[in-house]
């Protein structure tokens, strides 16, 4: 940020990278998030995770002074932590709990909203703030055990799919495809891009059908061009548009944005917020069920196309 930068824009910064550089890891699949930078699995595999410690340990290793600063007869957080993590982010961040952590500092779990979640490290007086994470000497990581411990689930592939009649979609591909699959999907996605352009010709021949969860809210540019895309009078063959003239360099889809469907907008900022209020925390987002009807989801890109649709079923749910 420059230092001439605003103090709003500052702050609004300062909130976005304690949320955006937090160490906390909620997995959504096989593929990262798709706007974080690592979207596709690794070649090999990873080595296995160090073992998490269970969290009533992490308090003993905390000086009984910043115990006590993390405690409160009635679960309030510290007043200092709350009225600097309030001024530096502008309010956007909002302490969920403190609890005592590794030398002498206070854990922070914050959030910015719904799947939008973290931990920092601060001082008991609110003067220092540290963000990353936490390591022991064998290894292990703290700050995940924490995480895990103390920062709220996101909902499951599940609860997601019993959700999806709050949503405003539209179909790609043939009604008569037996399998099914559902996309949250950013007309200026680069992920979302090279997703449309692997089941492009899966679609075409009637192997799969999608229905797309419009979104808008990657970059200023976004909201309308998803608008344009539902007010279309076919809502799929404008997507066609903005992916075929997708500027891969610019990351920005090729459908011209159009607010002047009032209605088309509020379904795109309703279909926003579904996906912040279900926790998912990037695009794409693909949801499908089995062969047996069981939920899953995937949080990014997956390249491995085939796979991926010997996995997805007809959409119905397991039978009771």
């Amino acid at each position: 940020m420059r230092p001439n930068a605003p103090i709003k824009s500052r702050r609004t910064a300062l909130a976005a990278t304690l949320i955006a550089t937090l160490a906390t890891a909620v997995a959504f699949g096989p593929a990262a998030w798709a706007e974080s930078g690592s979207t596709t699995a690794p070649a090999a595999a990873a080595p296995a995770a160090p073992k998490a410690p269970a969290a009533p340990a992490m308090a003993a290793a905390a000086p009984a002074a910043a115990a006590a600063a993390a405690d409160s007869s009635d679960g309030t957080p510290p007043a200092a932590i709350v009225n600097t993590l309030d001024k530096l982010s502008g309010g956007q961040v909002k302490v969920l709990r403190v609890f005592p952590a590794p030398a002498g500092l206070l854990g922070v779990a914050i959030t910015q909203g719904p799947g939008q979640n973290g931990i920092v490290y601060m001082t008991a007086d609110g003067s220092y703030i540290l963000r990353g994470e936490i390591l022991k000497s064998d290894g292990t990581n703290v700050t995940q055990a924490e995480a895990d411990h103390y920062l709220p689930k996101p909902p499951t592939a599940a609860q997601n799919f019993a959700a999806l009649d709050k949503t405003h979609t539209f179909l790609w591909g043939k009604a008569s495809a037996k399998k099914e699959l559902w996309i949250v999907f950013d007309p200026n996605c680069i992920y979302c891009h090279k997703t449309y352009k692997d089941l492009k010709g899966y679609v075409a021949k009637g192997a799969v059908k999608v229905n797309i969860i419009q979104v808008g809210f990657l970059k200023p540019s976004s909201l309308g061009k998803a608008a344009a895309i539902l007010a279309a009078k076919d809502p799929a063959k404008a997507l066609a548009t903005d992916e075929k003239g997708f500027n891969v360099a610019a990351e920005e889809g090729g459908i011209k944005p159009d607010l002047s469907d009032s209605a088309a907008v509020a379904q795109v900022k309703e279909n926003n917020a579904w996906m912040q209020a279900q926790g998912i925390g990037g695009t794409p987002y693909l949801l499908f069920r089995d062969a047996e009807g069981k939920a899953h989801a995937i949080g990014g890109y997956d390249p491995d196309t085939a796979k991926l649709l010997a996995a997805i079923g007809d959409g119905k749910p397991a039978a009771n």
